[in-house]
């Protein structure tokens, strides 16, 4: 339970509340270590993609929009034919309908695609209410 959602049965309780979450909000907001950032940006993207948590409107559009760019890349690279090069392995289905898709950028159009799919879902998806 974080001190945002405690009860408190003085000011003082409240007040100390108070500053232990701001100390915790200022350590987590300082990237200078490569491992701090990665940390919390794996600790972004872990909370986006489990969505448990319940998240505000900005929130929702944020991740929405973020979903909606992942997807937008996978269908330009699949559709305008960027930036694939003109040459490597294919597979024979996917080389007849798509000539120019390589099987090198496969992975990373269906990651994309999933990811972003995945975003949007936690950002449409309903809340629960308690």
């Amino acid at each position: 339970m974080s001190p945002s959602d405690k009860e408190f049965d003085s000011p003082q309780e409240a007040e100390r509340g108070r500053l232990e979450m701001e100390r915790e909000w200022e350590l987590r907001q300082e990237n200078i270590l490569p491992l701090e950032t990665a940390w919390n940006e794996g600790r972004f993207y872990g909370r986006v993609l489990k969505g448990r948590q319940p998240l505000s409107g900005v929130q929702r559009v944020g991740i929405l929009l973020i979903g909606l760019q992942a997807v937008g890349v996978a269908a330009m690279m699949l559709f305008l034919d960027w930036p694939f090069p003109k040459f490597g392995p294919s597979l024979k289905s996917i080389h007849q309908r798509l000539p120019d898709v390589s099987l090198v950028w496969m992975p990373v159009i269906l990651l994309g695609t999933a990811l972003g799919l995945r975003f949007c879902w936690v950002a449409l998806k309903p809340t629960a209410r308690r």
